[in-house]
Formats: C-alpha cells, structure tokens, sequence
C-alpha cells in the first residue's frame, strides 16, 4: 500500500521518489540516519528491493532488472551478499553528501565507484549511444549503476545542494535547487514539526 513517504513496485515497498536524483533515492532507502540502523526504517531488505530501485530510477533498464531477480532467485547467497555491500556503501555514500565522510569510507567509496566504471563501455547504434556494462549481466549491476551516478554527482557542483531533511527519524536527502526547501515532505516531516511546536507550545 503506498503512503505519502512510500510507494509499492511489484508488492515490494520502496521510499517515495523526492530527492531529484538516483544516488540520493539510494540514501533514502533508510530512514533515521540521526540513530543507529533500525529494521523499521529499511528498505533495502532483499535483493529484490534493490533491483526495483535501480529499474525506478532509471539506471537499469525494466527487462535486466527482471532477469537479475530470477538469477537472484536462483543464486540467493550471492544476492544477499550484493545487498549486504550496498547497504554499506550506502552509508559510506550518505557521510559524503553530508559531510562527515571517514577516511576509510572515502576510499572504500572511491574505490568502489572505480571499480563500476571499469565495467562499462559505450555503444553507438544508428541514431542513438548509450553506456552498457560489458559480458553478462551480474547481480552487481544495480549497485554499480547506482554507484556511478553517486560519482557524478560527488563530482558535480549540484552536490552544494543536497540538503538532508531535519525531520525526526527521517534524514532523507535532496537536491535543494530552491535553495528554500527544508523538508523532504511538508506533509510529512513538515506537518510533524509543526505538531510537536503546538504541543510543546500548549505545554508550556
């Protein structure tokens, strides 16, 4: 069922699309990044969570997102190990758009968004060009498709405006081309904050 902070793809809940860009929707697969990791606020609990991701942001296309569950499938230890490295290059991700990167998750970062490079190429067709990565597909083409996109916007000066909402429980990331927005959602985190003003008010 999707809700104002969650969307449903294939039964499989994902964060709602807000942040204005596919390495800041990977970070927003976890919610209280002001606390330690709660089972509650994950979303990346399967392998399956993670290739609609990619295929919604548009880094992979809907046809290899398919075949990579069903090798998943088939192949599970291998997912969950994929998934397992995602989530934690995930947080490496979220200390560099936020600044509080360590020097180990820099260069655990670097090296990965390295490593997803080597494995593409570029093919030009009649009236198109496109980047593919090269053989077979593999269980790891979500997390390097994602992994290139998070270089390039670390690259970029678009990375200025990446805000992290305030919102209790919440820290989801955006690009603040406004430069005015606060919240991920003002009907969400906003709304929260403007109860708990009023009843601290009326308490005191």
């Amino acid at each position: 069922m999707s809700t104002p902070w969650r969307i449903e793809v294939d039964g499989i809940s994902l964060p709602k699309p807000l942040s204005g860009h596919p390495a800041l929707e990977l970070c927003n697969t976890r919610a209280g990044w002001d606390g330690p990791p709660d089972p509650r606020g994950e979303y990346l609990r399967t392998y399956d969570a993670l290739a609609l991701l990619a295929t919604t942001t548009g880094v992979i296309s809907a046809e290899s997102g398919d075949a990579l569950r069903r090798y998943a499938g088939r192949d599970p230890g291998s997912a969950e190990r994929v998934l397992e490295r995602t989530r934690s290059l995930r947080a490496d991700l979220y200390a560099a758009l936020t600044g509080t990167p360590s020097a180990a998750g820099r260069r655990r970062l670097a090296d990965a968004i390295s490593t997803a490079h080597t494995r593409r190429r570029f093919v030009v067709d009649v009236d198109s060009a496109r980047w593919e990565f090269t053989g077979h597909g593999t269980l790891k083409d979500p997390l390097d498709a994602l992994l290139i996109e998070a270089g390039r916007l670390l690259a970029d000066e678009r990375r200025e405006l990446v805000t992290a909402c305030p919102g209790e429980d919440c820290g989801w990331l955006f690009l603040n081309t406004s430069r005015r927005r606060r919240w991920c959602q003002m009907a969400v985190c906003g709304n929260r904050a403007k109860q708990a003003a009023f009843a601290n008010r009326q308490r005191d």
